[in-house]
């Protein structure tokens, strides 16, 4: 595929285009904060403004009076981030919106890359940015059995994430679906797509479910891989809640079905769901079992497949949870 964006378009950046970033965030003021900071700092001397969407029911989100009135707060009446995101883009006052979780570290660099691939697509359109997480977190994670494993199976990268679908390193490259963690769009596409569906119970299948309708109303998906932006899941290195999040995945995941999309569908055999119901019942075992296996490399591949049974069973949990 030859390259639709030279080097030379993003010289043409120009300060006076207009964005506005929106944050859905819920109870998580430790990640928010240093994100807030970077997203302030990445938009000086651009018309732009920052928009959080607080998810919380039980706690607010206070900005330091330096910050405003470029970063403004609106607390979400209904819950939920596809509800969240929603609030966010009927409050923004921009042509150009960024959606982005409250764990991305931006730069300028960034957000000039990002006007400028709109300037250059003016036809309707969305764009990725990419991602890894933190150099810091990337070494403390070689440190821990957890972190090689989610490097090793790509958790740690939207690379990984992406891992058999087209790809490339070198070029903006038409994708076959979008993620929301830095997804920039102009106003008109997003309202004409009719946003995100807030059906989903978890995060996670809204994503999909906007794609498709991107996809109906003629957007055009894209992924810009030489701009790379942080993804700072410090807080969430943890195995119990990582699995959690998987299984509310899975639930999500049913839920998706429900609505028409069988080509998410689990199918699963007898001797396959015979395993998973019984490993839903050993759980706490096998995670103990987890922190009995030395933190050594060479134990590695055993921990891995100790990993991979119990992401499966949180997957399979969650799916028919929902039946």
């Amino acid at each position: 595929m030859q390259s639709v964006l030279g080097t030379s378009t993003l010289k043409s950046f120009q300060p006076s285009m207009e964005l506005t970033i929106i944050i859905p965030s819920k109870d998580r003021k430790s990640i928010l904060l240093p994100t807030l900071e970077r997203a302030y700092v990445a938009i000086e001397g651009i018309g732009a403004e920052i928009i959080v969407i607080n998810d919380s029911k039980t706690a607010g989100i206070a900005i330091p009076d330096a910050w405003q009135p470029k970063v403004k707060v609106f607390d979400n009446p209904k819950a939920g981030v596809a509800s969240a995101r929603n609030l966010g883009a009927s409050k923004a006052t921009a042509d150009l919106l960024l959606f982005m979780d409250d764990d991305m570290w931006i730069s300028a660099e960034n957000v000039r890359a990002t006007i400028s691939l709109h300037q250059a697509h003016p036809e309707s359109c969305c764009i990725n940015l990419n991602w890894v997480y933190p150099p810091a977190l990337q070494e403390q994670n070689r440190r821990t059995q957890f972190g090689r494993y989610l490097h090793h199976f790509g958790f740690d990268s939207l690379k990984g994430w992406s891992r058999g679908l087209p790809w490339s390193d070198e070029e903006l490259f038409a994708s076959e679906g979008i993620t929301s963690q830095y997804l920039s769009m102009r106003k008109a596409d997003f309202l004409r797509s009719g946003g995100y569906n807030e059906s989903f119970p978890h995060a996670g299948f809204e994503d999909h479910d906007f794609s498709k309708q991107l996809t109906t109303h003629g957007i055009t998906s894209y992924v810009y891989p030489k701009s790379m932006l942080y993804h700072n899941e410090a807080d969430r290195m943890n195995v119990t809640a990582w699995l959690a999040r998987r299984q509310r995945g899975g639930e999500t995941r049913r839920v998706a079905v429900q609505m028409g999309y069988k080509e998410l569908e689990y199918h699963y055999g007898p001797l396959k769901s015979a395993i998973y119901t019984t490993t839903g019942r050993m759980q706490p075992l096998l995670r103990g079992l987890l922190k009995t296996i030395p933190n050594v490399q060479p134990l590695d591949p055993l921990y891995f497949r100790v990993m991979n049974l119990l992401l499966g069973t949180a997957l399979y949990t969650g799916y028919y949870s929902q039946k």
